[in-house]
């Protein structure tokens, strides 16, 4: 049994990765929603009194799905866990990265599929108990331009990769999978969301199981072997909520 003092040490030595990015009125997000607006309520020597002496303080405005965020199954079922109902023990998860970004560059509308999760695990082994899967598609790498990230083609149709329906069913149904987590702004890929339809999301939080959306750094990450930290706010049956999300390994 390792000491504390070890445990940090241990932690100390380990390489951390940010996977989140930094949001504001500009970034990329989801068609189904609005930007960020954020208001300065006292500005140093601009506020007004005692309160506004010294002090920066803003008043933010946004849908919970913004930036790097959380899904939690209320997201899309009415009796789902919301955001506060998540376990800690569910917010430290070993990390399983499946990258499928070569593909992705040639074929913009590919899937993640269950034949490459079969791949994974002929590689690294099974995929752990009680894990988080994470999809590299390298759509991180197109932030923060919205055009980019979105790839619309002169129709106004999407494109860009998401999950496939039978790798879902297959982490759900076969493997022992807490969560999910892609670089893009969306599970479905582009194609779905030009439609308004999510059904492969819709499936995922049914699972009771979340996700995380618009990782970002997946590239600096091992295949396997890392952990996965994810963190955000506890509102009261919070649909969903920008979080920090960290690999550790």
């Amino acid at each position: 049994m390792k000491t504390m003092t070890e445990v940090l040490a241990f932690l100390r030595n380990s390489t951390w990765i940010d996977l989140t990015h930094a949001f504001d009125k500009n970034i990329p997000h989801s068609i189904f929603f609005q930007p960020e607006q954020r208001t300065t309520l006292y500005h140093y020597d601009e506020g007004i009194g005692t309160l506004g002496a010294g002090i920066l303080a803003h008043e933010y405005k946004f849908v919970g799905q913004y930036g790097t965020h959380v899904d939690p199954p209320s997201h899309f079922v009415r009796d789902g866990r919301s955001v506060d109902e998540i376990p800690i023990q569910e917010m430290v998860l070993p990390l399983a990265l499946v990258d499928i970004s070569a593909r992705a560059e040639v074929n913009p509308d590919t899937e993640l599929t269950k034949a490459d999760l079969i791949l994974w695990e002929e590689k690294n082994g099974r995929l752990p108990d009680d894990c988080f899967v994470a999809m590299r598609t390298g759509w991180s790498e197109r932030w923060p331009d919205k055009k980019a990230m979105q790839n619309a083609d002169p129709n106004g149709t999407l494109h860009y990769p998401g999950w496939s329906l039978e790798a879902l069913e297959f982490l759900a149904q076969e493997r022992s999978v807490i969560a999910i987590g892609h670089d893009t702004t969306d599970t479905d890929c582009g194609i779905v969301a030009t439609k308004y339809q999510a059904p492969v999301e819709d499936f995922w939080l049914k699972q009771d199981k979340w996700q995380i959306e618009m990782l970002c750094n997946l590239d600096k990450v091992p295949s396997s072997g890392a952990l996965i930290l994810c963190s955000w706010a506890k509102p009261k049956k919070g649909s969903g909520f920008p979080a920090r999300c960290i690999a550790i390994f």
